[in-house]
């Protein structure tokens, strides 16, 4: 299913897997006693919504409504007036907080194969908004798409390592490295798992994360069973372990060293604030990765969002000179591919991601997954090969898209993006910067 490209990370082969369950669409079409099953809404339509009854092909079939765009060709090309189009009150439930239903839909077709979701009528949201969405990223080489490495000869990488690098190399004087380099591991893709907070006790569950992790040569954090944190890549093991941020975590990790000195350890720090005095010191003690962690929401401890607090821990390791040694992973309010080169751009390495790993297996995130109950899906008696398959599926739509940005803006690895604040306009800085001086 992966194809390794040295030093580029892996191109994701992805492959269909349909959902179980007819998706909840957005609108609801319904047509009239007047249609007189003329068949001009299947020849306008593009996404295939109307066609004949297969059984009967004098009538038309009820309207696929899932895969509606609301482009309205068809109620404009419809003699009769016989279509109308609304929104679905079921697809107004779906999702929780920032991942909304159009995020939540969107999260679960981008499963289904693999493919970059497309809306069909352009976007009809806010321009700006809170968090992510008041952060725009540079395009301005988008005018080259010869370069572009998805379709031009060039290709971009998508990999980074995790682990601590040397502030310096000493060489002999033949040339030769005459240091021990810290260990670090190269994964193909800026992105790990974690288990969601719900559903994530379910064994089909846990098992398609598992083995999606391992098919993308990645890893899931936060796991108490060995397996979870081991990835066979090329015939060789590599190990990763997180540990929680306490103040015997140095002793932990010595004594993890001790018995695995190829271990990686990851600490998992809670993200505030505050929160980048604490992580230069652990980088100063020797700890080789950091997981910065927010809520599921996207909000920390004192209430601040990542898009906030994320960027001063980057800049005070920056200031200390050893933002280098130490590799970042963020966490909390993720739910879209935009969402990762944007966090990458705030100072983090890579992400770790579980709430769309959920939304991949056709959870619909609702209010009452969040409250402990069963999900509507049955989500226990999924076949986990489906389930890993919808995961890779995703993460192959998320790295395309990734791809295109990168494309876009003239960049051939991921690794470069970090912490390049000019490539990105945020709303509330050009509000200050453009229109106070206005209005004052």
């Amino acid at each position: 299913i992966t194809r390794e490209l040295p030093s580029l990370g892996a191109w994701i082969e992805s492959r269909p897997a349909p959902p179980i369950a007819p998706p909840i669409g957005k609108f609801n079409i319904e047509r009239s006693d007047f249609c007189i099953n003329c068949g001009q809404c299947a020849e306008a339509c593009v996404y295939g919504v109307h066609y004949r009854n297969p059984l009967d092909l004098r009538r038309m079939n009820d309207p696929d409504d899932y895969l509606c765009r609301a482009c309205f060709r068809c109620v404009q090309e419809c003699p009769r007036q016989a279509l109308s189009i609304s929104i679905d009150t079921a697809y107004a439930s779906l999702g929780r907080g920032p991942y909304t239903a159009d995020i939540v839909s969107s999260l679960a077709r981008q499963a289904d194969e693999g493919r970059i979701p497309v809306t069909g009528a352009g976007y009809r949201g806010k321009f700006a908004g809170e968090g992510f969405d008041g952060m725009w990223t540079d395009m301005s080489e988008i005018v080259r798409p010869t370069r572009d490495g998805i379709h031009g000869r060039e290709y971009i990488s998508t990999a980074i390592d995790i682990g601590r690098r040397p502030s310096r190399l000493i060489l002999d004087e033949r040339g030769q490295l005459a240091m021990n380099t810290p260990l670090s591991l190269e994964i193909p893709i800026p992105i790990l798992f974690q288990m969601p907070p719900m559903h994530g006790d379910i064994t089909k569950v846990a098992i398609s994360i598992r083995r999606a992790a391992a098919e993308l040569g990645t890893f899931v954090l936060g796991q108490t069973t060995p397996a979870d944190s081991i990835v066979q890549i090329d015939d060789e093991p590599r190990l990763m372990t997180q540990l929680e941020d306490t103040p015997k975590v140095l002793d932990q990790i010595a004594r993890i060293k001790a018995t695995n000195p190829d271990t990686v350890v990851v600490v998992r720090v809670r993200l505030s604030k505050t929160a980048s005095e604490r992580v230069e010191q652990l980088a100063r003690s020797g700890v080789e990765a950091i997981h910065l962690s927010a809520d599921w929401d996207g909000l920390c401890d004192d209430g601040a969002p990542l898009v906030e607090a994320l960027p001063p821990v980057h800049q005070r390791l920056v200031q200390a000179n050893i933002r280098d040694e130490v590799t970042l992973l963020a966490s909390g309010g993720i739910a879209l591919a935009e969402h990762l080169p944007k966090t990458i751009i705030l100072g983090a390495d890579g992400v770790v991601i579980d709430l769309p790993l959920l939304a991949a297996l056709e959870c619909p995130l609702l209010e009452s997954c969040f409250e402990g109950r069963p999900c509507r899906t049955p989500l226990s008696s999924i076949d986990v090969r489906w389930g890993r398959q919808r995961i890779v599926n995703l993460m192959a739509a998320w790295r395309n898209q990734l791809l295109e940005v990168l494309g876009a803006m003239g960049m051939r690895e991921v690794r470069r993006l970090r912490g390049e604040r000019g490539r990105a306009m945020f709303a509330k800085d050009l509000e200050v910067k453009l229109f106070e001086p206005l209005f004052s």
